[in-house]
């Protein structure tokens, strides 16, 4: 949801939900600035200058779909379907944009997809169908591919920031997760 609310507009949501779109926006603030992540978005351009951290976002959601640290394939399906589950018992918040998007999401099981090349290519060449500003999806799958190796070295480095990015964030958020 944290993609779809604007502004301040979270506010009219249960106070779990504001706390994860402040997670959710916390986490795009961190990830935005941090020197790995630039680093990756460095591979993919001059090609994709602006949107490059779209589709490093997307190939980070990759390796870690296959972190056999994180997930089994059989703890992968289990939390994508949790996942799903958790968003369907709160589908009344979603907007219109937000209950399609979903629909897609769900039907066609990207979280779990994107463990896959075919669903990495999928949903690259998916956003840059629907949003065409943000370049050439057949490109970007080609210049991911020329720089996996690369993507993947910052990933891995980058991980543990973000996890201990997050562990200080529900740290000093706890009170409000209650």
């Amino acid at each position: 949801m944290g993609d779809f609310i604007k502004g301040n507009n979270f506010v009219k949501f249960p106070l779990a939900i504001q706390q994860g779109i402040h997670l959710h926006r916390s986490i795009d603030r961190y990830t935005d600035q941090h020197p790995l992540f630039l680093t990756a978005t460095n591979l993919l351009k001059p090609e994709f200058r602006l949107s490059a951290g779209v589709f490093v976002d997307i190939v980070f959601d990759h390796f870690l779909a296959n972190d056999i640290n994180r997930f089994t394939d059989s703890e992968l399906s289990t939390f994508t379907q949790h996942v799903y589950s958790t968003l369907s018992k709160h589908d009344i918040y979603f907007d219109e944009k937000m209950q399609t998007f979903f629909g897609y999401m769900s039907q066609y099981n990207w979280l779990y997809n994107y463990k896959f090349i075919e669903g990495l290519s999928k949903s690259i060449l998916g956003i840059c169908k629907r949003y065409p500003r943000l370049g050439d999806g057949a490109l970007a799958m080609e210049c991911i591919s020329n720089n996996i190796e690369q993507l993947n070295v910052c990933f891995y480095s980058f991980m543990p920031d973000l996890e201990f990015h997050c562990q200080c964030w529900h740290n000093s958020n706890k009170p409000d997760m209650e």
